[in-house]
């Protein structure tokens, strides 16, 4: 899983600006023979009634994410309960564990 820090919202215009290149340059070096990387995106759930600020430019930002970096992602798996998608992600490791994966040929050769 490739984790990155969530964004100062104080300086939208640099910092996050910053921070996105930064996650596609981690995803284009991680995503290589060497690594073989298997990509989680945990998405924010969007169906919270009366969203305070904060929370709404979590919801909104983990959307802009899926949107802009969803072909990179192996699975996604919306976080609109704890458990379930905590069983989600045990499950999907589990199956990475015992189950064939595809990978692109240049990985093999």
């Amino acid at each position: 899983m490739l984790r990155t820090s969530q964004p100062s919202y104080k300086h939208a215009g640099t910092q996050c600006g910053r921070q996105r290149g930064s996650f596609v340059y981690a995803l284009k070096v991680l995503k290589t023979a060497e690594f073989m990387p298997y990509v989680v995106f945990i998405a924010s759930c969007s169906t919270f009634p009366g969203l305070d600020v904060d929370l709404k430019k979590t919801v909104d930002e983990s959307a802009r994410i899926l949107r802009a970096y969803r072909h990179y992602f192996d699975l996604i798996i919306v976080n609109d309960n704890l458990d379930g998608a905590f069983e989600k992600l045990q499950s999907a490791v589990d199956q990475l564990c015992t189950e064939p994966q595809w990978v692109p040929v240049s990985w093999v050769y």
